[in-house]
């Protein structure tokens, strides 16, 4: 998701793009801009000015702020703007759609430049995927000759030569993440964090590790942490790296507030339940602040013990949207929705559907998309058509199941998941999700049944983690 253009970067395969130097776009929120480093921020001197206190931040699109918030109500600036004595720069090198590798291969390539004395790692739960998404729309990453693209279209054995050897690089935009996934690895958070501290411990700068909070109708938190220590927060141990979580000062924060709406709607924009509206940016760089200047550890930070289970989770929590990335019109819609234009992207779909209305991967990405969104329920008639034309994918079918329960139509989502195990061999996310609805309805003892199915298939599985101990709460609630 960006609102400010990205370029390619050819010369590093895990960044693959960087922030468009010297933009300006106007948003409905106001002006988006970057500066002539390419970072969404104030004009800034490469060198630091005698006195100065650098803080740079490190992120995705919650740091960039991308088109959710103007230039002034960024995480960033509303730090900054909390040292009034001029004596303390808070840099923003938040890229959309970085993952935690590609955000410390960017301090190494270009932030340490900027001889930072703190780096704060705001950590998003989809930086465990181990690919940093495109940001073009079918126009292209690479320029080739006018006659290169004619005969790749009009010639088959031209065209097939070209994806095989990626003759004009044709191959890297068929599958536009292949060369990105390639070089980034199976475990970027783990990679990322080992460099992070080898770069602190060389260049002598404080780390700050904050994981960012989901903010939901009824809470604030990390999916499938429960009492546990975050994935991430055991990672940070392991490399001797300071780590906090801003959950509960946002909890304590939202229970105080006079006519408070529900946390989604109160710190997000348009009620996402990830980017920080202004009201969210202003408290986060609060609870930010009070961090720095607390206590803090001294540096060379040493590693602690290894990890061998935190490592092996966190490779397992890589996802990507459910379309076709190698189909332009999956490009375009995976494009769009990171760009936080989801209202074309919906426009987009339904033009397609329009024209097919069995198109599968168009039924099966707006309801995706609208399952994932502030009103879940109206992704039926989509996931519907998606389940009848994609009988074998369990995304669908566990998304359906999970709305026609929220429905009060029970029946039917058992129904719909218990096709689904009758067609394949992977019957864990069909389990869980049974496991899930049960709990809902207040079946404990059979919702233990399909999690203990689900956990004989796929032992190491954190959704049936979470839900086990969901049900271990509710026991002890008794």
């Amino acid at each position: 998701m960006t609102g400010i253009p990205s370029i390619s970067v050819p010369t590093n395969a895990v960044l693959n793009y960087e922030i468009k130097p010297n933009f300006t776009r106007m948003t409905q929120r106001g002006k988006a801009t970057s500066n002539s480093h390419g970072m969404r921020d104030l004009p800034r001197a490469v060198d630091k000015p005698e006195g100065m206190r650098r803080i740079l931040i490190l992120g995705d699109s919650v740091v960039e702020g991308i088109n959710y918030v103007d230039d002034e109500n960024t995480l960033s600036r509303h730090l900054e703007r909390l040292y009034p004595d001029g004596k303390t720069e808070v840099l923003n090198f938040g890229t959309s759609g970085y993952c935690t590798l590609a955000e410390i291969m960017l301090l190494r390539d270009k932030g340490l430049a900027f001889q930072p004395d703190v780096v704060v790692l705001v950590f998003v739960e989809n930086d465990y995927n181990n690919f940093n998404p495109e940001h073009t729309v079918a126009g292209g990453l690479h320029h080739r000759p006018a006659w290169s693209k004619q005969l790749f279209v009009s010639s088959h054995l031209f065209r097939q030569l070209c994806l095989r050897a990626n003759w004009f690089h044709f191959a890297d935009e068929t599958d536009p993440h292949r060369w990105n996934r390639q070089a980034i690895g199976r475990n970027n958070v783990v990679d990322g964090l080992a460099l992070l501290r080898e770069l602190a411990n060389q260049h002598n700068f404080q780390v700050q590790i904050v994981a960012w909070p989901v903010f939901e109708d009824d809470r604030i938190g990390h999916p499938y942490a429960g009492n546990r220590p975050l994935i991430i927060e055991r990672l940070a141990a392991m490399n001797g790296l300071p780590f906090t979580r801003i959950d509960d000062d946002f909890r304590q924060t939202w229970s105080q507030l006079p006519n408070r709406r529900n946390p989604r709607e109160q710190f997000t924009v348009r009620g996402d339940g990830m980017h920080p509206n202004n009201e969210g940016a202003a408290l986060a760089a609060r609870f930010m602040k009070d961090i720095l200047d607390g206590s803090t550890k001294a540096l060379p930070y040493e590693t602690g013990s290894p990890d061998p289970e935190a490592i092996r989770l966190a490779s397992t929590r890589a996802g990507e949207m459910p379309f076709n990335a190698k189909s332009i019109e999956g490009r375009k819609f995976q494009s769009l929705m990171f760009r936080d234009r989801v209202e074309e992207a919906h426009e987009f779909l339904l033009k397609i559907l329009a024209n097919d209305p069995a198109d599968p991967w168009a039924n099966y990405c707006l309801g995706w998309s609208i399952f994932n969104g502030p009103q879940p329920t109206n992704a039926l008639p989509f996931l519907q058509n998606a389940v009848e034309l994609l009988p074998d994918e369990p995304g669908a079918r566990t998304q359906l199941a999970f709305v026609l329960n929220a429905m009060n139509r029970s029946p039917e989502a058992v129904s719909i998941l218990e096709d689904g195990l009758k067609r394949t061999d992977q019957n864990a996310p069909f389990h869980i999700a049974m496991g899930a609805i049960a709990i809902t309805n207040g079946n404990q003892e059979l919702a233990r049944r399909h999690l203990d199915a689900a956990g004989e298939t796929s032992p190491d599985n954190h959704e049936v983690a979470y839900f086990r101990e969901q049900l271990n709460s509710l026991a002890s609630d008794r």
